[in-house]
């Protein structure tokens, strides 16, 4: 592993490098892109344990911590989309002085939002994307994190005890930043990722992706969700390659477990 920083738009952002072992060949290229605030801390065993299963088949990994987050220069109340998309064209810069090819994209939950955006307005910078349990609407998304906020407010612990899910929003949209588990989420953010659906983004023909997502019970099956999307990419000829495992949602525990399954399945739909 190398960790080191990169240069980008708004300060230094940190990233490990998984190499492959010396006697293996780089095959190519992986970028990974986070999920959001407390999701990414609650993964990265995960993250980093499958990021050494890829270098072990042959890929260079790359894991960032954007802009606001981790190990990386600025405050999480300062990022935005815009933000963390830079960060991202700063890492492919990088890896493509080290490996002529672009890289795959590897993006986790909201960070499928970001980096499928970031693709729609630059369709050269991959041809193919991992796709980590992804979230498929950005509304919906925030809307659930707020819910973090509102429990808190209900049982008392802070503010208002009749606060709503609309008067958080509407905090938002007058310009209030909220806190919210020791993150500040800012109007900016929490608007860019409301502006955000997977079913609105467009990925070039011909475009790559592998869908892993978990599904408590037997057999695994594919949200209503993950549906819905894939009917419409693939409609766009986009090849989708989808898989739905019966294993745990990792990014929502206090303590580390190893979701084994979604592992294998993640090499076994690379291989």
């Amino acid at each position: 592993m190398k960790p080191f920083f990169i240069k980008s738009v708004s300060g230094n952002i940190f990233a490990l490098y998984h190499s492959p072992p010396n006697h293996i060949p780089l095959k190519r290229n992986i970028l990974f892109i986070p999920p959001f605030a407390e999701e990414l801390n609650r993964s990265r065993h995960m993250i980093n344990r499958q990021a050494r299963a890829f270098a072990k088949a042959g890929y260079g990994v790359l894991v960032l911590d954007l802009y606001g987050t981790g190990d990386s220069e600025g405050s999480f109340g300062d990022a935005t989309i815009k933000i963390w998309q830079k960060d991202i064209l700063a890492a492919v810069s990088w890896l493509k002085d080290t490996c002529g090819t672009p890289p795959i994209f590897w993006a986790m939950r909201s960070g499928a939002l970001v980096a499928a955006d970031l693709i729609k307005q630059f369709p050269a910078l991959t041809d193919q994307m991992i796709l980590w349990s992804p979230v498929s609407n950005g509304k919906k998304f925030i809307t659930q994190y707020l819910r973090i906020k509102l429990a808190a407010e209900v049982t008392g612990k802070t503010g208002d005890s009749k606060t709503t899910i609309k008067d958080l929003w509407t905090r938002l949209e007058s310009g209030h930043s909220l806190e919210i588990a020791g993150y500040s989420l800012s109007p900016e953010l929490a608007k860019g990722f409301a502006a955000l659906t997977l079913t609105d983004i467009s990925l070039p023909p011909g475009f790559s992706v592998k869908w892993i997502e978990t599904s408590l019970g037997s057999p695994a099956k594919l949200s209503a969700a993950a549906l819905k999307v894939i009917d419409i990419w693939r409609k766009n000829d986009i090849d989708v390659s989808a898989v739905a495992v019966d294993d745990i949602a990792f990014w929502t525990l206090q303590e580390p477990e190893w979701a084994n399954r979604y592992c294998d399945q993640t090499l076994a739909l690379m291989a």
